[in-house]
């Protein structure tokens, strides 16, 4: 059904073959979130992008993960693995400790202390800890939040520099423009303070935001002089995933569609998820977006809209959405807000706690989660 899709994950068993262990000995617990993609992951880290395939992944972090495995001894591939998952809880710890000194500011104690929890057992919040890149990418996000808020001259920069990491390590660190915009438009153009800004404070603060987009083309640099061909990392996403640009109402067709027409009880199901938690942060969003400041709501809305412009194969068009969406932190400030009542805390815990848990288990037994 998704020959491109099991091909790919085929190839990245195959590569790691010699190194498969006894599955009821220690090695096995040892290895037990060595899965999917980090599999990927730990491949590139060893190698390179040698297997063609694998350029479909974005570069940053299996180059931290390579340095990570080096200085764990390189053994082939455990130190590679090991560090992944080293790194991937490091990076995720000190994005919650900069998230909470983030909406301190904006909001009371308790309301950031549930935010934290929201975010950190959530459904799909395992990604954050194992081998993936999505602690990275979070960690890099949130810590561009934090200096939009000082807003220093020499913040901007900073912010766009880690904007450019961001694309290093996803593509959608693109959105970062669009909370760079706003405030920046509120800073100097939106204040009663805009005439004390000179036009050079101006143009500093603007001409950083061009360092985002200039993390795809290093990466397309890089490309052209590897494989001879910039776009290739789509030309594969393409044939392991069938992903391709779609405008967001086409998708939304495209989800109603194979609700009615998913040929397995098992697709159906695949569906229903996926399709829930790509609406999930609109549905949250169109709700709540009053209740966090403007440039948070825009980001969140931003990475949703690039999110399911991107589909995968027509059978299964948010495949891999619920982990896809699990960066949208702002989201999590407004379940908190929610969170105020008792009953809707107790009700999210207790069912976001639950699938937390079920997904662990299914994941650990190598069975597709997102």
């Amino acid at each position: 059904m998704l020959p491109g899709f099991i091909t790919f994950y085929t190839q990245r068993l195959a590569l790691i073959e010699p190194y498969k262990v006894d599955p009821y000995g220690l090695k096995a617990f040892f290895f037990s979130w060595f899965r999917w993609d980090v599999k990927a992951y730990v491949n590139i880290s060893m190698q390179g992008y040698k297997h063609t395939p694998d350029v479909a992944f974005f570069p940053l972090w299996p180059l931290i993960q390579h340095f990570g495995g080096q200085l764990l001894g390189s053994i082939w591939p455990g130190s590679y693995y090991l560090a992944g998952l080293l790194i991937a809880n490091m990076c995720f710890y000190i994005a919650l400790v900069l998230f909470y000194c983030l909406l301190a500011e904006d909001f009371e104690s308790r309301l950031v202390r549930r935010t934290l929890i929201y975010l950190a057992f959530g459904p799909y919040a395992l990604f954050f800890f194992a081998g993936y890149s999505e602690s990275l990418f979070v960690l890099l996000c949130i810590a561009c939040f934090f200096l939009f808020r000082r807003g220093k001259p020499l913040d901007w920069w900073l912010a766009g520099f880690l904007g450019f990491l961001a694309t290093l390590t996803r593509s959608a660190g693109l959105m970062l423009a669009v909370p760079f915009l706003c405030v920046y438009m509120q800073h100097f153009w939106l204040t009663p303070e805009r005439e004390h800004y000179s036009m050079f404070q101006k143009l500093n603060a603007l001409i950083p935001i061009m360092l985002l987009p200039a993390g795809i083309v290093v990466y397309m640099f890089y490309l052209y002089y590897t494989k001879g061909d910039p776009f290739i990392f789509q030309t594969e996403r393409a044939i392991a995933w069938q992903r391709h640009f779609s405008l967001p109402w086409n998708t939304l067709g495209m989800m109603v569609e194979t609700m009615f027409a998913s040929p397995s009880i098992i697709l159906l199901v695949l569906n229903v998820i996926d399709n829930s938690f790509a609406l999930l942060p609109l549905v949250v969003l169109g709700t709540g977006w009053k209740r966090i400041p403007l440039h948070y709501a825009l980001f969140a809305l931003a990475l949703a809209a690039f999110s399911i412009s991107f589909p995968a194969a027509a059978i299964i068009p948010m495949i891999s959405q619920p982990r896809l969406t699990i960066v949208i932190f702002p989201i999590s400030v407004i379940l908190a807000v929610w969170g105020k009542n008792p009953r809707f805390n107790t009700c999210y815990l207790g069912l976001a706690l639950a699938f937390l848990i079920l997904n662990m288990i299914l994941f650990i037994g190598n069975i597709w989660v997102a």
